[in-house]
């Protein structure tokens, strides 16, 4: 027995030394990393999406709707892909054509273009509907939501309020966090105030300073959907993993990475293409009636469809929220009859909001 007990203490020390061991360290959280997402993979096997129907009525049969909430890895693994693979790529050009000011202007605006987009892929990865499983959900929503500048958990919480509370002037976090989004601006400098991304950025900034510094107890002050978060000590973690990230990136960029002006101001105008299409889906419409009737979707290029990964049929998404974003395209086909607000455009909705004219519903 003495042998026994003998050889268990020298396998627990040296279990302990590997584990001290500071080369073993990064390994061992790796390992640590995988096992909780094994773990989490175990007990949501496909994902756990948000699976709440907010259409009451039957304007999808349930085979129908059975067909188009299947999930696929590969669609959005491509589009992931390319859409990283731009960002990026255009970071570099940057970079290397720093002393080239003719060429990073451009350059600086198509990043901002495809930075904005990124929440596209962050929000579908939230959702937990861009890929089947649960690792790919999480590894996606990570890889695109430090750019976009919002911890996955915070963004999780706060988006499935708005699902449940859209337009709710009292419940909304949309619109109790930015409430000029409830209604158009009334003159041509308000609507360049709202549209300058000024809006937006604070309601990102509010929450990921203030969960990553200011004790739970006062976190009803900034977030009033706070109550609803699972995992507080994991939402804290992840914003301050998201704000180091992001002071690293300014510190970088203002003292003298190679086109670092360039790229804070891509950083800021992401802000603005953010705010033009965001404004878009709900602002001006009714504060009750269906879900259909308080979202818009809009009829927009195969170009900026592109990029926002199908976030323009909107009033479908917020309708069947299981339904994955590469779905959208049929289901608007499926639904078009009933949808109560759709615009022929994101230009044509804006340049009908600073003229005061009355928008078309249908398409172009």
């Amino acid at each position: 027995m003495r042998v026994i007990a003998t050889e268990v203490a020298v396998a627990g020390r040296h279990s302990m030394s590997r584990t001290l061991d500071p080369r073993t360290r990064p390994v061992n959280a790796l390992r640590r990393f995988a096992t909780r997402c094994y773990a989490r993979q175990q007990a949501y096997p496909e994902g756990s999406a948000m699976d709440e129907q907010f259409e009451s009525r039957p304007l999808l049969s349930p085979e129908v709707l059975g067909t188009l909430i299947t999930r696929r890895t590969l669609p959005s693994l491509v589009r992931l892909s390319v859409h990283l693979g731009a960002f990026t790529g255009v970071i570099a050009s940057i970079v290397v054509n720093a002393e080239r000011a003719w060429l990073c202007a451009p350059l600086s605006i198509a990043l901002a273009w495809i930075w904005s987009a990124l929440f596209a892929p962050f929000h579908e990865c939230t959702h937990r509907t861009a890929f089947r499983s649960l690792v790919g959900n999480h590894l996606g929503a990570w890889l695109t939501g430090v750019p976009f500048g919002m911890a996955p958990s915070v963004y999780r919480t706060f988006h499935y309020e708005h699902h449940r509370y859209t337009q709710d002037l009292e419940k909304d976090p949309e619109l109790t966090g930015a409430p000029h989004y409830a209604a158009w601006p009334p003159s041509i400098l308000t609507w360049l105030i709202a549209n300058s991304g000024y809006g937006l950025l604070l309601l990102k900034l509010r929450p990921l300073f203030g969960f990553a510094i200011k004790p739970q107890a006062h976190w009803g002050s900034f977030a009033r959907w706070a109550p609803r978060i699972d995992d507080p000590a994991r939402l804290v973690l992840e914003c301050r993993i998201v704000l180091g990230c992001w002071l690293v990136f300014i510190v970088a960029a203002w003292s003298g990475v190679p086109g670092g002006g360039w790229l804070l101001f891509a950083a800021w105008f992401t802000h603005v293409f953010q705010s033009l299409w965001l404004a878009a889906e709900h602002t001006g419409l009714p504060h009750s009636g269906t879900i259909l009737a308080r979202t818009r979707s809009v009829v927009t290029t195969p170009f900026v469809q592109f990029w926002l990964w199908n976030m323009n049929f909107h009033a479908e998404h917020h309708g069947w929220p299981s339904i994955p974003w590469h779905q959208l395209p049929t289901t608007h086909r499926a639904v078009t009859p009933q949808l109560e607000s759709l615009v022929p455009g994101y230009v044509a909705l804006h340049r009908g909001v600073l003229s005061g004219e009355t928008l078309p519903r249908g398409g172009p």
